[in-house]
């Protein structure tokens, strides 16, 4: 297990006023401000009200979010239809423990990226 810091930004939320709200229900997913808070790390990235998925929501690997962003996703989806309330929720940050099998998962496609540069 490796621990990583997340932080959710001003910039972030803002980024992401309109994300879930009437008629983008379906892809909240990838672009609350959690999943863009790690896009950079995990491109694919899919989070659920209690978990991230780093490779994508049809994938067996999930890291466990922690109460402070459970709650954070909980209160900014409930403010789909009052955009200007979420863009004053607070910032915050956490952290999460990646998985062994995640960190693996990262080092196979640095290796292959690495590959297709030669």
């Amino acid at each position: 297990m490796l621990p990583f810091k997340i932080r959710v930004t001003r910039k972030i939320i803002h980024q992401c006023k309109y994300a879930g709200t009437p008629g983008d229900e379906n892809i909240l997913g990838n672009i609350c401000p959690v999943a863009v808070a790690v896009k950079d790390m995990f491109p694919h990235v899919y989070v659920a009200n209690d978990f991230l998925y780093p490779y994508g929501k049809d994938t067996n690997l999930k890291i466990e979010l922690p109460s402070i962003a459970k709650h954070f996703i909980t209160l900014f989806d409930s403010l789909s239809t009052d955009i200007e309330t979420r863009l004053v929720i607070p910032t915050f940050e956490f952290e999460i423990e990646i998985p062994d099998e995640v960190i693996e998962m990262i080092k196979i496609e640095k290796d292959l990226f690495e590959l297709q540069l030669v």
